[in-house]
C-alpha cells in the first residue's frame, strides 16, 4: 500500500479548498459592498469566513462518521450543512447572535464568485464527457432550475403565508 503524503490527505485538501475559496469570497465581499456603498473589508468578514470554514468543516466530518455506520444512506454534505447550521443560528441557540452578526455581513453574491468559478474548471476539465452528453444535459439543467425554482417558490409562498408575512 502506497503512502499518502500529507499535502495528499483528503482533510489537507478540504481545509486548502475552503480557505482559499473563503479568501477569495471575502475579497468579493469587499468589492461587491464597496459597489453598494459600505465595504466590509476582508478583515472585517474575517470572523464569519472563518466561522463558515468551520461549518463547513464540520458538516464533512459529521458526515464521515456517519457514513461509517452500516447501511446508514449517503447524503450530500449539504443536508448535514443545513441541518447544523440551522441548529447553531435557530432561535434560542447560545451561538445565534455571534453567528448572525458576523456572517449577515457577508453578502451571498460574494460567495458564488468562487462556487461559480470552480464549477467552470470542473467542467472545463471534463469538456469531451459533457460534450458527450449532448442536448440532454441542457435540457436537464434547465429542467432541474425549473424545478428549483417553482419548489422555492411554493416553499416561501406556504411559509410567508403560515408566518402571516403575506
Amino acid at each position: 500500500m502506497a503512502q499518502v503524503k500529507w499535502y495528499e490527505n483528503i482533510w489537507f485538501v478540504r481545509i486548502k479548498v475552503l480557505v482559499i475559496s473563503a479568501i477569495y469570497a471575502s475579497f468579493g465581499n469587499w468589492i461587491y459592498t464597496t459597489k453598494q456603498g459600505k465595504p466590509i473589508t476582508p478583515l472585517q468578514a474575517a470572523p464569519g469566513m472563518i466561522c463558515m470554514v468551520c461549518l463547513v468543516l464540520f458538516a464533512m466530518l459529521v458526515q464521515q462518521l456517519l457514513e461509517k455506520i452500516p447501511k446508514w444512506p449517503k447524503f450530500p454534505t449539504a443536508l448535514y450543512l443545513t441541518i447544523i447550521n440551522t441548529f447553531v443560528a435557530i432561535d434560542g441557540s447560545p451561538f445565534q447572535d455571534w453567528i448572525v452578526s458576523h456572517i449577515g455581513i457577508i453578502q451571498l453574491m460574494a460567495l458564488c464568485t468562487p462556487i461559480l468559478a470552480y464549477a467552470g474548471i470542473a467542467i472545463g476539465k471534463d469538456l469531451d464527457a459533457f460534450k458527450k452528453q449532448g442536448p440532454r444535459i441542457v435540457i436537464t439543467a434547465i429542467l432541474t432550475f425549473i424545478g428549483t425554482f417553482i419548489g422555492s417558490a411554493i416553499i416561501a409562498q406556504v411559509v410567508l403565508a403560515q408566518t402571516g408575512q403575506i
